[in-house]
């Protein structure tokens, strides 16, 4: 009754100054705050609205969902990145995906931490992408436990920023306690539709370093793409005596086709295959 009271006379501070002390939230609804909106402005005194929402600011504790929104929504458009700063600073604003969509155009760095109030999960790996702050993408969700679809995200990153990715490929198959956080068959998928050979290398050579008997197949097809496209890094890789566990025949065969007789003979076991190289 008081609210409307002083509505009704077109005191705007002293209603908006109940709805903010208002304990049950039952005058800080969309309705509420569309009277505010329709309501005229007293010449020369701010708009209603504007006093609605600074008192609230004031008196009133953290705008919920809907305020938040609507008091954001026209301080993006004017590009009033300090008030955006100050008000997070201050935690005046509940955080919302929303919200976070609304603000990302001004700046990612403030989207970025509403997302992550909001419990915005995808949004806040997009924007460490964005930001290049790739390192902190497995710590985070290490740490809320989210499942990330890292295939999506790892094609989207190899367009704009593939030594990002490689990296974060890199990361995501160190994994948590020994736990490889994607398949690395998946990785190479990943990055060979793309041709990314020297990439696909990189990871290749980071995550088969333990010489296991179980990845003998990878073993074979990082020395078979590369005999195939680049035979020196082939070459390298080979002298390097890392791998133990892949298909010999065929990788001799390989080595033959792309003029490595030497290795060839190495990986030959068959009298008439090392006969033929001789």
């Amino acid at each position: 009754r008081q609210f409307a009271t002083f509505f009704a006379s077109g005191d705007y501070k002293n209603a908006a100054m109940v709805a903010a002390q208002c304990k049950s939230g039952l005058l800080r609804t969309p309705q509420i705050m569309d009277q505010f909106k329709q309501a005229s402005a007293t010449p020369g005194q701010s708009a209603p609205v504007l006093t609605y929402f600074s008192t609230l600011l004031e008196h009133g504790g953290k705008l919920n969902p809907q305020e938040a929104v609507e008091l954001v929504r026209p301080v993006v458009q004017q590009g009033k990145r300090e008030l955006i700063e100050k008000w997070l600073k201050e935690d005046k604003l509940e955080c919302t995906e929303e919200l976070g969509d609304i603000v990302k155009p001004l700046e990612s760095r403030f989207a970025l931490s509403i997302y992550l109030r909001a419990n915005a999960h995808q949004k806040v790996i997009a924007c460490f992408v964005e930001l290049g702050q790739i390192d902190q993408i497995v710590a985070y969700v290490k740490k809320v436990g989210y499942q990330a679809d890292y295939s999506n995200l790892l094609q989207s990153m190899l367009m704009s920023n593939p030594e990002g990715a490689t990296n974060f490929a890199k990361s995501l198959l160190e994994g948590q306690n020994g736990q490889p956080l994607i398949d690395v068959n998946q990785v190479v998928k990943v990055f060979m539709e793309q041709n990314r050979l020297q990439e696909t290398t990189s990871i290749l050579l980071e995550a088969l370093k333990a010489n296991r008997p179980d990845q003998a197949q990878l073993q074979t097809q990082l020395l078979a793409m590369n005999l195939q496209q680049a035979p020196k890094v082939a070459e390298a890789i080979l002298q390097m005596k890392m791998f133990t566990h892949y298909d010999k025949a065929y990788i001799g065969q390989l080595c033959e086709k792309a003029g490595l007789m030497q290795w060839a003979l190495e990986h030959y076991q068959e009298g008439k295959d090392l006969k033929r190289v001789l």
